[in-house]
């Protein structure tokens, strides 16, 4: 996500920012930020001037310079570079006048520190420690840490507002959980400089490749472990440049962006400091992608931002955003039985052709412009070879809508009211279908020992043959002449790579371990299937496939067998709906619906997760016959054996004569054919069926809106 902090300038206020002091051998020059006049009126330009130079003059006759912008001392002197003019004025090193770059470097602040608190009490629900951590990229060390005559140091401007907005955002009531930041006597303790220090142990300024630099990069690096403690109060970290190549402190979530990024501060070696995959508190990687966003709060806007670091992605590492190849496309997969196949080249190339027909590719695979899912009615037509074996439009979509810069360089969403409509708590139908689906369930599975052995085995028996390792010999001549070292084929062969088993392990502790279940009934098993003889074969390879075969048929046995019944009585017997009022802010508007009709559903938002949800919920809130509807909560969920489930939608429709109102609840999904379906979802599928019919609610699940 990239959050832009950029204020519009205005050219009433004569804008004037020194950004560097040129010494020459003969004169003295200064580099200045000013307005400018240009054809399309006046707008921020760099400008080259040196003594006794006219702004009004090298502005292009801007009136705000005319009285007094005559510059009459231009000083170089190390720490006191400033530049003055003949009304007084003097603008010190990296400072403005009439400008907004004070204002907005707070404003930034203020942002990251807030996205941090907002990142903090997400992961504080999770309850899997995962410390946050916030970097700030600073121009001059000056703007953190200061030093008096006496040598002291002292907070510099960027060190003051951060603890000025700290303490402001201290006071906010959604963030009293955070029990650090109610220890205001330590604040000042969460937020420390990482810069390279002189012989006197003062910070300084540096180029970012000084054996200083080194002792700062060990230094962050050896306290990588003291950082990612929940422990350590230390959670925003100061820097003067973008650290070196390998700085893995994984838990960095917030970047902000405090000076200019430029040749010598690109944006991909910026970002990268928080590219990582954050870990938790046992030290594990994780794998949310909810988790796993990165937020840069920069000082430019959002559209150059991702085009500058397109730009630099597409010159220095050689990829191409917004153009799909082949083997992307070879790679969509379908369902063949329980396992995926990818559709293959031949269909792949009839599926760009289609792309291409329809305007949406151009021959290179770059995507056009008409490839735009946000429109409404928007659709692939998906060539009939293919659609036959299950891929749909909204596969297709959201396969090309991964190709695209806008997919992983987003921009931050606002922090707009998703505000929750109390009055459809009131509409007796929303009323009416709540009661109906709140309760809550509990399972319980039913086989017999006789009937699981005797499907694993017949599955054993069915499984492809495990053939003995098969090792190609090539023999090749490398002959030496005087154009170099040829080669020049003899033979070629192939041969038995299967060694001797000398000792055979204990095959049924490693499936007890792998399935769980009693030795006595892995014996019977592998003994009905008659497969021990493929063992001798590739013994690893015969015990992972006939594990993972076993747990597959027991799954499929459990989900088959299942009962669930309601929860009659205690504290998770149903779901409460006065926690429908408690996400008051949208996660992410940029995959949201608006939607037309308000009164219909408790948010004017709907988030969702794919092609196939956003056109549903589109045809929920258009069809006159839908009453209600709500895209269930993440926290609405039905126990399994397999996983937690979370149905999509529950729906208030009256029936086709207008008589009587149904009450649903529907899954979406891109395919009616459920053997399309990866098995995984499937048996949820098939467990939501049987957890509704314990509380009498109509269940079912849809390709499309259509069909409710």
């Amino acid at each position: 996500m990239v959050a832009s902090v950029r204020a519009d300038e205005d050219a009433r206020y004569g804008y004037i920012r020194l950004d560097e002091v040129i010494p020459k051998a003969k004169s003295v020059k200064a580099k200045l930020s000013v307005h400018k006049q240009g054809p399309k009126g006046p707008k921020v330009s760099s400008i080259l001037v040196g003594q006794d130079d006219d702004l009004h003059v090298k502005s292009g006759e801007m009136s705000v310079y005319k009285d007094g912008y005559v510059i009459t001392e231009i000083n170089a002197t190390p720490g006191d570079e400033h530049i003055r003019f003949a009304n007084g004025l003097r603008i010190n090193m990296g400072k403005e006048v009439g400008g907004v770059q004070d204002d907005e470097q707070r404003v930034q602040i203020r942002l990251t520190i807030q996205k941090h608190l907002d990142k903090e009490l997400m992961l504080h629900g999770l309850g899997k420690g995962i410390k946050v951590l916030s970097l700030f990229f600073i121009d001059r060390v000056a703007n953190y840490r200061t030093y008096d005559t006496d040598g002291y140091s002292m907070p510099g401007p960027f060190a003051r507002i951060f603890d000025e907005e700290l303490a402001a955002l201290a006071q906010v009531e959604k963030y009293r959980p955070l029990t650090w930041l109610q220890d205001r006597e330590n604040l000042d303790k969460v937020h420390n400089g990482y810069f390279a220090k002189d012989g006197k142990g003062k910070l300084k300024d540096s180029r970012g490749d000084t054996q200083a630099d080194d002792e700062v990069y060990n230094l962050i690096m050896k306290e990588k472990e003291r950082l990612l403690s929940m422990d350590e109060p230390l959670r925003f970290l100061f820097s003067h440049s973008a650290l070196r190549e390998g700085w893995d402190n994984p838990n960095v979530f917030q970047i902000c962006t405090l000076r200019e990024m430029g040749s010598e501060q690109e944006r991909r070696q910026t970002i990268g400091r928080g590219l990582r995959l954050p870990v938790d508190a046992d030290g594990l990687r994780v794998m949310d992608d909810s988790v796993n966003r990165l937020t840069v709060i920069a000082n430019e806007g959002y559209a150059a931002f991702a085009d500058a670091l397109q730009k630099e992605y597409e010159r220095d590492c050689g990829v191409t955003f917004g153009k799909i190849p082949m083997t992307a496309l070879r790679r969509l997969s379908v369902m063949d039985g329980d396992t995926e196949k990818s559709i293959g080249r031949d269909k792949a190339e009839a599926l760009k052709a289609a792309l291409v027909e329809q305007g949406y590719l151009d021959h290179d695979g770059r995507i056009l412009p008409a490839f735009d899912p946000q429109r409404q009615g928007f659709r692939i037509v998906v060539p009939p070879a293919l659609e036959t074996e299950g891929i749909t439009s909204a596969d297709v979509i959201d396969l090309l809508s991964k190709y695209r810069m806008e997919r992983h360089v987003q921009k931050d969403k606002d922090e707009r009211p998703n505000p929750f409509n109390k009055q459809v708590l009131l509409n007796p139908d929303f009323k009416v279908l709540w009661d109906q689906i709140k309760p809550r369930t509990r399972y319980r599975i039913g086989f017999t020992t006789e009937e699981l052995v005797k499907t694993a085995a017949k599955a054993l028996k069915e499984m492809p043959v495990i053939k003995k390792p098969v090792v190609h010999v090539d023999e090749a001549a490398l002959p030496v002449g005087g154009g170099g070292v040829g080669t020049r084929m003899i033979a070629s062969s192939s041969m038995d790579g299967g060694s001797t088993v000398t000792a055979i392990p204990d095959i049924i502790a490693y499936l007890q371990e792998s399935t769980g279940l009693t030795r006595s009934t892995l014996a019977l098993i592998i003994k009905r299937s008659e497969t021990m003889q493929q063992f001798i074969n590739h013994p690893q390879r015969y015990l992972d496939q006939v594990a993972a075969i076993i747990n597959k048929e027991m799954a499929r046995l459990i989900v088959d067998g299942i009962e669930y019944e309601r929860i009659m009585v205690g504290p998770d017997a149903e779901w409460e709906m006065h926690r429908l009022e408690e996400s008051e802010k949208l996660v992410d508007y940029l995959t949201s619906l608006k939607v037309d009709h308000p009164d219909k559903t408790p948010y004017p938002y709907i988030e969702y997760d794919s092609q196939v949800e956003l056109e549903f919920a589109r045809k929920m809130d258009s069809r006159e016959d839908i009453l209600v509807f709500v895209k269930l909560p993440k926290w609405f969920k039905v126990d399994t054996p397999v996983g937690t489930y979370n149905p999509d939608w529950a729906i208030v429709k009256r029936d086709d004569v207008g008589e009587k109102k149904l009450y649903l609840v529907r899954e979406t999904k891109g395919t009616k054919d459920m053997n399309k379906v990866r098995p995984d979802e499937r048996d949820k599928i098939r467990c939501g069926v049987k957890h509704f019919e314990a509380l009498g609610v109509d269940y079912d699940y849809a390709v499309n809106g259509d069909e409710v």
